[in-house]
């Protein structure tokens, strides 16, 4: 006489564990046999697809000093901020930070969110008073251990969706951080 796992048969009500094999009912939310959370082994399997969120320059004046120097400079200043925007290229992903600069000669500096470990929203008077702020990413990535981001839309609120999509990478890749006393 055999088991009660090899008497019973697979039909559409029943399925395998994906993780121990055993046969368990269809609708289960949890293996009884080894305690799996079958919704998150089924997220955690499934390969994150990168979403932009966020592609361009950062604005040309995103302070109220910059303005003062362009005043004061009979908008000589705007040129050299101009040039400084379009030489900064953000590409923000789900999964990483990219910034290109330079005019003639590129730099492209890359880091991914599952390195981040302190995410820090930072505003000057200037900026403030202007309605943006500085992003200020810290990393666990020793050839880009800072990335300061400015001059974007609603960026506090982006700041708080890196955070999460930072969460969600580190649980998939299954990464922890350690605390250095």
């Amino acid at each position: 006489m055999g088991t009660i796992n090899e008497d019973m048969t697979m039909t559409d009500d029943t399925k395998a564990c994906p993780v121990c094999a055993e046969t368990i009912k269809a609708a289960a939310i949890k293996c009884r046999f080894c305690n799996t959370d079958l919704a998150a082994f089924a997220a955690q399997s499934k390969p994150q697809e990168e979403q932009l969120v966020y592609a361009g320059h950062p604005a040309v004046i995103y302070s109220v000093w910059q303005w003062l120097a362009v005043v004061v400079t009979l908008g000589i200043a705007y040129g050299y901020y101009w040039l400084h925007s379009i030489s900064t290229q953000y590409e923000i992903t789900s999964q990483r930070v990219r910034i290109e600069r330079g005019i003639l000669s590129k730099v492209k500096e890359s880091v991914e969110l599952f390195r981040i470990d302190h995410f820090d929203v930072l505003k000057p008077l200037g900026m403030r008073l202007a309605g943006q702020c500085i992003l200020h990413l810290r990393s666990s990535d020793a050839g880009f251990p800072s990335v300061r981001i400015y001059g974007v839309p609603e960026l506090e609120k982006l700041g708080d969706q890196l955070r999460e999509f930072s969460l969600q990478e580190r649980t998939r890749r299954k990464v922890t951080t350690f605390v250095q006393a």
